[in-house]
């Protein structure tokens, strides 16, 4: 990387980072739709939380005054076999194309190991599209001597709202369009409501954090939640919303979704489910539950909605209700600094997919 290029922290240049990446995407996926995850207000959702004293886990590469590649490091807490570690999620990685080859992206990423050995972090989650420019940038790292563990491999599933909409906007194919009428995963969700779900408030948190905490006993890794963070997560406007399904006064099921706008012929808004837990519901109850899901985001106007198969609770009812097999995954590594501690291999795990 030559000296014209500084590594720094984000100097808080949304729009800016916006447009750099949105240029970079189009670059990488052609005429493919992407989903923005650089949207301003998402990226202060995700940052804003960050404690004022790691501020610098958001790295930046300049160029003057000009952002030239980015790179973010969510600090989190987990239970690891039943015991708290910390970590941090690294994504969001994207170089302007202009600057591509000139190894800015490999200069941010050397810079996130160095800061999360200074920081004593156990371990680095991050996840990589096969055949993409961030595998092929992992691969270099893992030659230079880093310890890089390969985790599992999420795929997506999604179910249409309005086969129309996105038809146009993702350009499918006519023998995609009739693979997806003939899966039935463009019906209308089932209009009666056997369960019913209303909208998030605050008086539900502790009963929220109460059954996310669960995740703890039945899968290895699992996200540990301060509950003033999880109140933001479960609850922001324009990005996260929360749906709760009361029984007895007291939640006993919650799925928390983010509206995301997907790029394409068009900008569609999906959403892409975040957290989800219903333990306690029978299988026919979780069936009325992704029903019931269905419907309010239709209403709300979203194309679609996909989630990621981390394998941390049962998807039947995602399969029952129509949810098919989506062309793309993505593979969950880790950057283990720990030596104590190895996260290969392991069969699920509770964390959020950006």
């Amino acid at each position: 990387m030559s000296g014209e290029f500084s590594i720094e922290t984000f100097r808080g240049d949304y729009e800016a980072l916006e447009r750099m990446a949105h240029a970079s995407w189009r670059d990488e996926y052609g005429g493919a739709s992407f989903p923005n995850f650089y949207r301003p207000a998402f990226l202060r959702f995700l940052f804003e939380r960050i404690p004022a004293g790691k501020k610098e886990h958001l790295i930046a590469a300049y160029r003057g005054g000009e952002i030239a590649a980015f790179l973010a490091n969510l600090p989190r807490r987990y239970y690891f076999d039943g015991r708290l570690v910390q970590g941090v999620y690294s994504c969001l990685l994207v170089t302007r194309r202009e600057h591509l080859r000139r190894g800015l992206a490999l200069a941010v990423i050397r810079a996130a190991i160095e800061q999360n050995r200074r920081h004593g972090y156990d371990f680095a989650l991050l996840t990589l599209e096969t055949g993409h420019r961030s595998s092929k940038m992992m691969a270099k790292i893992r030659e230079e001597g880093n310890r890089i563990e390969r985790i599992r491999k999420a795929h997506v599933i999604a179910r249409i709202l309005d086969l129309k909409r996105v038809s146009f906007s993702e350009g499918l194919k006519p023998y995609e369009r009739a693979a997806i009428v003939l899966l039935g995963s463009h019906r209308p969700p089932r209009p009666d409501g056997r369960i019913e779900l209303r909208p998030y408030r605050p008086a539900d948190l502790e009963a929220c954090h109460g059954l996310l905490d669960r995740y703890r006993e039945s899968v290895r890794l699992a996200l540990a939640w301060d509950k003033a963070d999880l109140a933001v997560e479960l609850d922001c406007p324009d990005v996260s919303r929360t749906l709760i399904y009361e029984r007895d006064g007291r939640a006993a099921g919650m799925i928390n979704f983010l509206l995301h706008d997907h790029i394409g012929r068009t900008t569609e808004r999906w959403a892409w489910i975040n957290h989800v837990a219903f333990p306690d519901l029978t299988p026919s109850e979780q069936y009325d539950f992704i029903q019931a899901y269905m419907r309010h985001i239709r209403d709300m106007g979203c194309a679609g909605t996909i989630e990621w198969t981390k394998n941390y609770y049962p998807l039947r009812a995602f399969r029952k209700s129509r949810f098919f097999p989506y062309p793309r995954g993505v593979n969950w590594v880790s950057w283990t600094f720990n030596p104590e501690l190895s996260l290969a291999g392991l069969p699920g795990l509770y964390e959020v997919q950006i």
